[in-house]
């Protein structure tokens, strides 16, 4: 009886190993990948939209704050100023 229970544990260590293994090289190996493609950008920051067309981050934020109607900003600001007097 002993020894199927300390086969049993040694399994079961060799299995919390084994997974233990397999998960420190998943997270690591996504941890590589992610800071790959972090230096990778640094050096080809452009981005190409659905139509194909490539532009560069900083303009597209400058972009986009100019398309906005006044009337648009104004609803907001007007949503906004409600919203914090009733709470």
């Amino acid at each position: 009886m002993q020894a199927d229970v300390a086969s049993a544990l040694a399994e079961a260590a060799n299995l919390l190993m084994v997974g233990m293994g397999v998960v420190f090289l998943f997270l690591t190996m996504l941890i590589g990948a992610v800071n790959l493609i972090a230096w990778v950008n640094r050096f080809f920051p452009e981005e190409v939209n659905s139509q194909g067309h490539t532009h560069s981050v900083a303009p597209k934020a400058t972009q986009n704050s100019q398309q906005v109607s006044p009337k648009v900003v104004a609803a907001i600001t007007a949503a906004v100023r409600q919203y914090r007097r009733n709470h």
